[in-house]
């Protein structure tokens, strides 16, 4: 069954045999029309997208990495004073929505909206989110989100898998992002796992994209085949990696080897990144195509100026090419 399956998905992607060896997707240099920054917090997600002078945040990871975002907002933005234009929790799990409390306070910080699915259930975050947005009067939007078309300088962003909740917050229900900037597109998969939420993101997304944060910090339960090789991303980033481990670079290639989502990305033809290999992964969206650019580490103690972002090689691919046939037998 599951090779009928991979049979009848490579009819709709005919550059399905030629990726022994992908390679990083590059573009010549341009004005940046946009950049996604999906930042290294470990197993958490935290992403800001940036626009013509504007920004925006999609989750804050855990509780402890409030005041690290709001050093890197306040960098991109080159002044202590950052507006965001909107905030988005995915789910209220700890490790998207725990920092968002400290972001709502900070005094430096303004928030023109924010939006999260309606929760019924009302778990310890959600509450924590809507009282912090209430406190600065913030408009928390959280009905009629699914197709809700946002804008942010020159990206259009469309909020997906938008239906009301049915029982308490779980990962299949998470709200996912397309971003679309000068005819490129990026779908940002919160921990969007192999279910029929999946299948229904791809009727949404309805085709190829160039940037893929992937699901679930690509664990085995996240990316399914026939979602991975509709997308066929030319770049996918997992947000993973945790500080209980010794060395999170080979952490990182195991689980990233070891999971389904991998073997099966690789087939679909994405260059594969992870983002504790450096400060971060930026997707930077110009006239001629995309970058794909490693973001330098660094601390709240030495903060380099934007990362000198625009000044990066492109970065390699994290996962060195397996052989064909190797991730064949492991979908």
């Amino acid at each position: 069954m599951q090779f009928l399956s991979w049979l009848l998905t490579a009819l709709f992607s005919l550059n399905l045999f030629a990726c022994n060896a992908p390679e990083p997707p590059t573009g010549n240099p341009g004005p940046a029309l946009g950049g996604i920054h999906v930042l290294n917090t470990g197993w958490e997600d935290a992403i800001v997208l940036e626009s013509g002078g504007r920004y925006a945040l999609i989750d804050a990871g855990e509780p402890g990495r409030g005041p690290y975002i709001v050093n890197v907002l306040q960098r991109l933005a080159g002044t202590d004073k950052v507006h965001l234009d909107f905030i988005v929790g995915t789910h209220s799990h700890v490790d998207h929505m725990g920092g968002f409390p400290y972001i709502l306070e900070h005094p430096d910080v303004t928030i023109g909206k924010a939006y999260a699915k309606r929760e019924k259930n009302e778990s310890g975050h959600y509450k924590a989110f809507i009282a912090g947005c209430e406190n600065r009067g913030i408009e928390v939007i959280q009905d009629n989100l699914d197709g809700l078309a946002l804008t942010l300088g020159n990206m259009k962003i469309t909020l997906l898998n938008g239906a009301p909740l049915i029982g308490g917050v779980s990962n299949p229900e998470s709200l996912c992002q397309l971003v679309e900037v000068g005819g490129m597109r990026a779908l940002l998969a919160a921990d969007m796992v192999t279910t029929s939420s999946e299948l229904g993101v791809l009727k949404q997304v309805g085709g190829p994209v160039d940037f893929l944060k992937v699901g679930h910090h690509g664990m085995g339960d996240s990316t399914g085949f026939l979602f991975a090789c509709m997308l066929r991303p030319k770049a996918a980033v997992y947000t993973n990696g945790s500080s209980w481990e010794a060395d999170s670079h080979d952490v990182t290639l195991g689980v990233a080897k070891g999971a389904k989502s991998y073997h099966r990305l690789r087939m679909a033809g994405a260059a594969q990144y992870v983002t504790t290999d450096t400060g971060g992964i930026l997707a930077v969206f110009n006239e001629n195509g995309m970058d794909i650019r490693a973001i330098k580490e660094f601390t709240k103690k030495d903060l380099p100026s934007i990362y000198e972002l625009r000044g990066e090689t492109v970065l390699r691919t994290v996962v060195p090419p397996d052989d064909f046939w190797a991730s064949l037998l492991n979908l």
